[in-house]
């Protein structure tokens, strides 16, 4: 938190006694004597000092009377001669009978030396002949908290303002020794009572001033001080602004009554800075306030959203040789994190929660901080070992006493919350789903579980699940930005895109510093642009026969698609044209299909359906195509589609330079558990123009089996079989009937993360067997390698090298296939 001025405990205090506890100084006699030496006297008790110290001054010790010692005793004390009058006592009025007053102002001058004991001896030698002398007792309460027994003294002190409440000096010294003790609010009661007695001294007043300062109470203190010009001096007035100015940025932090409201405080502290430092920097006595100011500055940037300039003045207060304190490294580590610096953000936060004056209060928030850090660090592993940490560090309830149970911990709540939500991004998904929900169990209007819950649903590709979850939430805080921004996302996965708008422009009028929000403005952003799809692959066939040409899709066979969608139109359309270009080498011939289409497309909730008609030119002309193809959502689990095509575009290569077309559909249905499980039929009828008719049917699945923030390793399976009507003697690969099985493992590695941009590469192996009617069962050898990159949420670009051997009508053939694809939105 932002630094106070110093305590100014001492400042004023002893002017006030002095007065207060030297009601009578001189003995009786001397009032009424007239006497060159009595006029001096009376003129010291005036203020002018220097000739009655001048003529006791030059009194022989040994022949100083006790009357003439107790006058220097008293004078020099009123001159504020302290050395001098515990010269005089130690040298000529040790072993005298002197009189109280002597004595009070001897024991005041070793107060002031700081020499306690000596003090508070005299203190005691004077009780002992007016033990009520509630001067003394003053005197000897203050000297008890100078001493360092504040305790003693509030206990004396409280008892003289009992036996007078209304005495307003009686009161300070109460103040004076619970401020002593630590107590600045109960010490402020008291200051404040003596001010409501005595408001009109400017010693009370100036005393209440800097005892509201102490309470943290700065802005009463100013407004007293400011109405009574002179009452304390510059310096203590603009320490006192500073701390004003500080109250503010703390202030400027939590919650306000509206948005609209959010950035006054701020704004206010940044107006307070900025006066005070153009005063002040200038002179170079203020020059630790200006320091301080600077520093505290920097807290007031940061509620203000404004980070960078949070780091500007950091770094040149680096470059000042400026030690800056743990509560200004907490907003600076903050602001590195803000603006996307990870790393900076990591080791600043490590030195916050190490340093020996860290608040053990904000450890929680620190450690998360940290935790965050180094997520976006891409140190998942560090991330994750650091919510565990301080999850065992909370203890799950505040032991109180009178309590046996004590109450709940907030703190262990939300440090488990943390190390759940670590399982999330730190890929354990199920570890993290278990943990959550039994968080909820115990918490279930905890409004951030909630949150973090439907995160996760997402994150398994639950999005019903977690509109859900939301909309329970939604009862308890309507327009929180949390539950809006999970919301909108929410929506843009259930392709709910008029929901998803009307959140991100609620939230984004609301909070449009937010990162949360700034990230899912971005996201709508790209959903709104026109995007633009190439594929293209490219390969080489050995063996196949005697020709030497692939049996399907011939050799050194070439194909490339590009697809250029529209942004959408009314939300939920999108038109697109595209043209494809393919070609082979088969035993009869070179092949080559031209294709150009024009499509539409319709995403709404739990439907996605695409119409086109196409052109092809294979070498016989012209010919027109069509295709219809929908898919419907169930749940979040099952979905099922179909698709009709008039010349299909899977119609094989070889069959098309054959001049033979094909006609079908498909139908699939899918079953998703989660993200790392999932199996798919599909069965594909069509019917060629040389009258074939063929039905194939594909049983796909894939098993998570592994997974790690960097790696993720599946087992999956092909099982296919096909049957075509026609015998085999036709221009195509046309297998009577066929059956293959096919188990691979797939790993994908993440090479590099970093926010929008991602780099990772992908291993494939796959060994199985294919059974051929009439031509017998041989094994099947997959190899492959790939790699994929994406950045800033625009541009993806992958590409997939594999090696294939396998048997086709008896004959085995190696396929050397390269795979490329690229999307990008603008």
């Amino acid at each position: 938190m932002p630094r106070f001025a110093g305590p100014f405990i001492h400042r004023g205090l002893r002017p006030l006694f002095r007065v207060a506890l030297c009601s009578q100084l001189l003995w009786p006699a001397l009032a009424f004597a007239d006497t060159p030496y009595d006029q001096m006297v009376r003129d010291a008790r005036a203020g002018n000092y220097a000739p009655a110290l001048t003529v006791l001054r030059q009194v022989p010790v040994n022949q100083a009377t006790t009357s003439q010692v107790s006058d220097h005793l008293q004078i020099a004390s009123w001159a504020g001669l302290d050395a001098e009058v515990v010269q005089v006592y130690e040298t000529q009025g040790r072993n005298r009978v002197l009189p109280v007053q002597a004595l009070t102002a001897t024991a005041r001058a070793y107060r002031n030396l700081k020499r306690w004991d000596s003090a508070t001896g005299l203190y005691n030698k004077a009780l002992a002949l007016e033990p009520q002398n509630p001067d003394l007792q003053l005197g000897l309460a203050m000297t008890q908290a100078d001493a360092g027994k504040p305790d003693e003294a509030v206990t004396r002190t409280r008892a003289l303002v009992a036996a007078k409440p209304e005495d307003p000096s009686r009161r300070l010294a109460l103040a004076y020794a619970l401020t002593r003790a630590g107590n600045n609010y109960d010490a402020l009661f008291e200051y404040d009572q003596a001010f409501i007695r005595a408001g009109s001294k400017p010693e009370v007043a100036r005393e209440y001033v800097f005892a509201l300062q102490r309470a943290r109470l700065p802005e009463p203190a100013l407004r007293l001080a400011q109405q009574r010009p002179g009452l304390i001096d510059p310096v203590q007035l603009r320490r006192i602004e500073g701390d004003l100015a500080a109250e503010r940025v703390r202030l400027a932090e939590l919650a306000t009554r509206s948005e609209k409201e959010r950035y006054v405080i701020a704004d206010r502290a940044l107006a307070d800075y900025d006066k005070l430092l153009a005063t002040w920097t200038p002179d170079p006595a203020a020059h630790d306030d200006v320091t301080r100011w600077r520093i505290d500055r920097m807290g007031a940037l940061k509620a203000r959203a404004r980070t960078a300039d949070v780091i500007s003045e950091y770094q040149k207060l680096n470059g000042e040789g400026v030690q800056i304190p743990t509560y200004a490294l907490r907003w600076v580590a903050s602001s590195y994190l803000d603006q996307r610096k990870p790393e900076i953000a990591t080791d600043l936060y490590r030195k916050v929660l190490v340093a020996p004056d860290a608040d053990v209060g904000d450890r929680l928030e620190d450690s998360t901080a940290l935790y965050y850090a180094l997520l976006e660090s891409d140190k998942a592993d560090e991330a994750r070992t650091v919510a565990e940490d301080l999850a065992k560090t909370q203890k799950p309830r505040v032991e109180l006493k009178g309590l046996p149970v004590g109450n709940p911990n907030d703190e262990w709540m939300d440090a488990q919350q943390l190390a759940a939500q670590a399982g999330t991004y730190g890929a354990d998904l199920p570890s993290g789903e278990q943990r959550l929900q039994t968080l909820v169990d115990q918490a279930p209007g905890n409004i951030g579980l909630r949150l973090a819950q439907a995160d996760l649903y997402l994150a398994r590709d639950w999005p019903r699940r977690a509109e859900l979850q939301l909309k329970e939430t939604e009862s308890m805080v309507p327009r929180d930005v949390g539950l809006e921004v999970a919301q909108a996302h929410t929506a843009m996965d259930l392709q709910e895109w008029r929901q998803m708008d009307a959140l991100t422009d609620d939230v984004a009028a609301r909070f449009p510093d937010n990162r949360q929000v700034q990230r899912l403005q971005r996201q709508r952003e790209v959903h709104d642009m026109a995007e633009l799809r190439v594929q293209s692959y490219g390969g080489k066939s050995n063996g196949g026969g005697d020709s030497g040409a692939g049996a399907v899709s011939g050799s050194k066979d070439f194909g490339i698609e590009t697809v250029l969608y529209s942004p959408p139109i009314d939300e939920d359309w999108r038109v697109f044209a595209g043209v494809g270009y393919a070609t082979g080498d088969f035993q009869e011939g070179t092949g080559r299909d031209r294709t150009q289409r024009l499509g539409v497309e319709r995403r709404t909730r739990d439907m996605t359906l695409e119409a086109e008609v196409s052109n092809h030119n294979f070498g016989y002309g012209n010919k027109q195509g069509a295709r219809l193809a929908i898919a419907r959502d169930i749940d979040d689990h099952w979905q099922y589609g179909g698709s009709l095509a008039y010349l299909s575009a899977d119609t094989p290569l070889r069959a098309l330079n054959s001049d033979v077309t094909a006609n079908g559909g498909s139908g699939f249905i899918r079953w998703r558990a989660n993200e790392s499980r999932e199996w798919k039929l599909a069965v594909s009828p069509s019917h060629f123009s040389d009258g074939n008719n063929r039905v194939e049917a594909l049983l796909t699945g894939r098993e998570g089996v592994y997974t790690a923030p960097k790696v993720q390793v599946d087992l999956g399976l092909e099982v296919g079989t096909s049957h075509n009507s026609a015998s085999e003697d036709v221009p195509y690969f046309n297998p009577k009937s066929d059956f293959s099985v096919l188990p691979t493992v797939n790993v994908n590695h993440v090479l590099y993360r970093r926010y929008e941009t991602s780099w990772s590469q992908q291993f494939q192996a796959g060994a199985g067997t294919y059974s051929q009617r009439d031509h017998g069962t041989g094994g099947i050898g997959l190899l492959g390698y790939g790699q994929r990159y994406s950045w800033n949420d625009v541009f993806e670009v992958g590409g997939l090298l594999t090696v294939i051997n396998r048997p086709y009508d008896g004959d085995r053939e190696t396929d050397l296939r390269l795979l490329v694809d690229l999307t990008y939105r603008f």
